[in-house]
């Protein structure tokens, strides 16, 4: 009875880690359709890289959590990213869902001509 109850917690343990770690605070990156992309996103890159949001592709990076069992899941937008290839090069522009500028690559912010920054 000992052996038996041993070979069972060691059997359930490793399953139950597993299913207590799915969906938990866990981040993910999807692809979305301009249109899905919010409009201080679009007038960020606009703004600052002179782009237009209709010349690359976006991605969003999003937090799922649950509640519980029952519940339905809790997505939370963590970033848009903008991907586009320009002269053989490799742009991605990272903004957060307010719009703000986090990170870019393979690009320069253009200069803007009312303020020269």
């Amino acid at each position: 009875m000992k052996k038996l109850m041993m070979m069972a917690a060691t059997l359930l343990m490793p399953a139950g880690m597993a299913f207590a770690q799915t969906g938990i605070g866990m981040e993910k990156v999807k692809k979305v359709k301009q249109e899905e992309v919010p409009a201080i996103v679009q007038f960020s890159l606009h703004n600052e890289f002179n782009l237009s949001p209709e010349s690359g592709t976006w991605s969003l990076q999003y937090l799922k959590s649950s509640n519980g069992v029952g519940k339905p899941a809790l997505f939370k937008p963590v970033a848009y990213t903008f991907h586009q290839k320009k002269d053989g090069n490799k742009i991605e522009i990272r903004f957060s869902p307010e719009g703000a500028l986090e990170r870019s690559k393979g690009i320069d912010k253009t200069e803007s001509p009312v303020t020269g920054k």
